[in-house]
């Protein structure tokens, strides 16, 4: 079996990802199909959907295309090995390298899994439970098929128990992230922050944990807006509230940063969606600055490198939760990458996965029930794109 042709697609979605900040956030999601001599194709997806960058992983991902015809799909040791190694600038990592081996990598996974007609979760050891504990991701936007920045502690108390209303026990919130007037991302967060911007971050949270009470858990992220005093600031405030993790509370370039704020916040840390591949994460590991890893197998190396990371976190007692916002794709691909790790923690379902726009990209509409995720039985990743997602698409064609 050989690789005979690949397509990008940049899928141009009427879906955007934030709120009245004037600034433009286009769902765009970064699609690889990778087709053999044999008919059999795969997908994956370059975890950079949304944000500023997606049309650097486009382009990686072109062009590491180019050295992928006449390959043989199947060994993808070797060929994720020769993206990093033989093409200059993968030994130097970054979000756009990774993200653009990631979603070749996923589709060669999946067209493994349709060649010997088994889920990718049998390729990678089987199942290591049944089902998957989930939890509502991004509940500062609301918690359903409405966008829309919250501002009130009353509004974040609500959006909470309709999850929670759904079957979920954990929700996960920014409660930083939206102003008074609604607006995202418009308050600096750098350095010493007054008593006032803290206790509405605060309000919020202690509205939520009055509302769906003790039994449920409450994540924080800050989406490393925060840096390290005004984390460690926030994260004192938060100890009465039984937060099960802080996530991103500081950006990972310095991982040292973290470390500090692991000093001083008595709540367990997690983080890894801007962390890429084993070399990344190895000073995390090694100092033990986090509790939980977050790799996207959009932008860690995908599936294959994925579990290599689960792998050594597993040394080092540290559990993990794949970070999940992208199409469908990149939800089915998580399925089975955290089905079959011992050391998984709990899914995210982001809120961008109920939107419309963003479902009908795919073919399946994969949704947890009663708080739980059971992973997909079809061979492969189990998911297609649709007729329309195509339609809907700039794209380019590799043979």
């Amino acid at each position: 079996m050989k690789i005979v042709k690949i397509e990008i697609l940049s899928i141009n979605s009427k879906l955007n990802y934030g709120g009245k900040d004037g600034v433009s956030r286009p769902w765009r999601p970064i699609i690889v199909r990778v087709e053999t001599d044999e008919g059999i194709y795969g997908y994956g997806e370059v975890g950079m959907c949304y944000g500023v960058g997606a049309s650097a992983g486009f382009g990686m991902a072109e062009d590491l295309a180019k050295m992928l015809i006449g390959r043989d799909p199947m060994n993808t040791e070797q060929i994720w090995d020769d993206m990093m190694k033989k093409t200059f600038w993968g030994q130097g990592g970054g979000t756009a390298v990774f993200g653009g081996m990631s979603g070749i990598d996923i589709a060669l996974w999946d067209i493994k899994g349709k060649a010997l007609g088994v889920p990718v979760y049998k390729l990678l050891g089987g199942k290591c439970r049944k089902n998957l504990r989930v939890y509502a991701s991004q509940i500062q936007f609301g918690w359903g098929t409405e966008w829309k920045g919250l501002i009130t502690p009353q509004e974040y108390a609500e959006a909470a128990l309709k999850a929670v209303s759904e079957g979920y026990d954990a929700v996960k919130v920014d409660p930083l992230e939206i102003d008074m007037n609604g607006g995202v991302k418009t308050v600096n967060l750098n350095g010493i922050q007054p008593h006032n911007i803290l206790k509405r971050g605060i309000d919020r949270v202690e509205a939520i944990r009055k509302a769906v009470g003790d039994n449920v858990d409450i994540i924080i992220e800050n989406h490393a807006e925060t840096d390290t005093t005004s984390a460690i600031q926030f994260g004192k405030l938060l100890e009465p509230y039984n937060i099960f993790m802080y996530e991103e509370p500081v950006m990972p370039l310095n991982p040292d940063m973290t470390r500090c704020i692991k000093e001083k916040v008595k709540i367990p840390l997690a983080g890894g969606e801007r962390i890429y591949s084993r070399w990344g994460y190895r000073n995390f590991f090694e100092k033990h600055m986090l509790d939980v890893i977050q790799p996207d197998l959009g932008t860690c190396g995908g599936i294959s490198e994925g579990k290599k990371v689960a792998d050594m976190a597993y040394m080092y007692d540290i559990t993990v939760q794949a970070h999940v916002c992208g199409s469908p794709i990149a939800k089915a691909a998580a399925l089975h990458f955290e089905t079959a790790i011992p050391n998984f923690c709990i899914h995210e379902h982001h809120r961008s996965a109920l939107m419309p726009d963003n479902v009908a990209l795919c073919k399946y509409d994969y949704q947890p029930v009663h708080g739980k995720y059971v992973v997909p039985e079809l061979p492969g990743i189990g998911q297609e794109l649709t007729n329309a997602a195509y339609e809907n698409a700039d794209r380019v064609v590799i043979k």
